[in-house]
């Protein structure tokens, strides 16, 4: 497997079927009927769902690549030719991916280079005005591009082939030559070292995050393992195992980190390891007190909200008793007035409720209710039933001067209970003296 291969089975290895692009996405069905047009009018040889796959790849890429932007004519259009075995069918793919991240409103770093590079090429294209056209239609028709392309990788056993070793080949390790393996195992690293930027650490950990299972982290990094030499690769091996450490004791950051340039020498790595070390040191800092500052915002509120209620309660109940009040005095007043003027006749309170023998209602005195509230009831639920008799009350027409002292006496014998009291205990009553000018201590 060479790293053209390798590249598509980790980034995106492609749909089997067109109908697998065109569902649930309107960018996809948007892309298929331009794409229709184009080959029928051009003559390219190519299955759709092929250009669909080598479109999503190179845009996949392009965020994996360190240098998208280097060596564009080789890396990226020789190899795209190659693939397809169509060099018109190469040109679609970029004006295609060109179109895409040119429409992006706030492009990378790496996806500027890369656009900056390929415009000469797309010049000399056949399709050169297909790209402007589509790149134009995106924005017109507003359809939403994604700001970044998802990755599609293949199982980490459908890409790489089981190394068994046998006795034979195990020598290898103790100076004996195993041609077959030696080609075998030169080929693999070859290709890891492509596909690696020569094994760069960043690079390394961005592919190992590909896969989101710790297993499966491993096994990959088993694969990247397994062509290097312990002689011949020591610095390798080592940040290997170091990783694999890493990810076994769950200290490995699942987050997707932008690439840091490829590592060339060992002061580049230690000063690269230095501030990788103090960025997760000041990021680890500024997380602690993002945390502390968010649980004393949380209790803030907690304590704001606590006492929004308490005063949504106190309000209800001074409502509630005002409201008594002034329907009393009211019916006060018209007592005085019925004296000297005769009204007609108007509707009667609601009587009280009356057990009848044999039925289920329980019908309580206030008397009994505000003692037991007083004895049981919190300061909060104390107000809520003081708000509840103030509005029977009314209902009932039960509005005279000892109802109202009666509930009102209910908070403040449920404040002055629940107030701290302190007790001493004295064992012999002669070892405490009321008297602050005199001391006099137990025998």
């Amino acid at each position: 497997m060479n790293a053209s291969e390798l590249n598509r089975k980790l980034l995106f290895h492609g749909q089997h079927e067109v109908t697998d692009y065109l569902r649930n996405s309107p960018l996809n069905r948007f892309l298929y009927q331009e794409f229709l047009v184009i080959l029928s009018t051009s003559g390219i040889d190519v299955p759709v769902v092929k250009l669909f796959d080598e479109i999503y790849y190179q845009c996949v890429r392009i965020h994996y690549d360190v240098n998208p932007g280097i060596d564009l004519g080789r890396r990226y259009w020789a190899e795209e030719e190659a693939w397809l075995q169509s060099s018109e069918g190469a040109q679609l793919v970029f004006c295609a991916v060109w179109a895409l991240l040119s429409v992006n409103r706030n492009p990378s770093f790496h996806k500027e280079c890369f656009l900056s590079v390929l415009a000469p090429y797309l010049r000399n294209s056949a399709f050169c005005h297909f790209a402007e056209e589509l790149a134009q239609k995106l924005q017109e028709y507003k359809i939403k591009v994604p700001e970044r392309f998802p990755v599609m990788t293949c199982p980490v056993s459908e890409i790489f082939p089981e190394f068994t070793l046998t006795i034979e080949q195990e020598k290898s390790f103790w100076g004996y030559s195993d041609p077959q393996r030696d080609i075998t195992m030169n080929t693999w690293r070859r290709t890891w070292a492509n596909v690696t930027c020569n094994y760069a650490h960043s690079v390394i950990e961005k592919y190992v995050r590909l896969y989101p299972d710790p297993d499966d982290q491993l096994k990959l990094i088993a694969c990247m393992k397994e062509p290097l030499y312990p002689k011949m690769h020591p610095e390798e091996l080592c940040f290997l195992k170091e990783l694999s450490q890493r990810i076994s004791t769950g200290s490995f950051d699942p987050e997707d980190h932008p690439l840091l340039p490829p590592i060339t020498s060992p002061e580049m790595e230690a000063e690269e390891t230095g501030e990788r070390r103090l960025r997760l040191s000041l990021e680890g800092t500024e997380e602690s007190q993002n945390l502390d500052l968010a649980k004393r915002y949380r209790e803030e509120r907690d304590a704001l909200r606590t006492q929004l209620e308490e005063m949504q309660k106190s309000h209800a109940l001074e409502l509630a008793r005002l409201e008594a009040e002034y329907k009393a005095l009211t019916e006060e007043l018209q007592k005085e007035n019925d004296k000297l003027i005769h009204w007609p006749s108007k509707k009667k309170s609601k009587p009280l409720p009356q057990a009848n023998p044999g039925s289920n209602m329980l019908v309580f005195s206030l008397n009994d209710v505000a003692a037991h509230v007083k004895e049981r009831f919190s300061k909060s639920a104390g107000e809520e039933i003081c708000t509840m008799l103030y509005r029977f009350a009314l209902e009932y027409g039960n509005l005279s001067e000892d109802t109202f002292k009666l509930i009102d006496s209910i908070m403040p014998a449920i404040l002055k209970r629940d107030l701290p009291h302190q007790t001493f205990e004295f064992p012999n009553v002669s070892q405490f003296n009321n008297n602050p000018g005199t001391v006099v201590n137990g025998s």
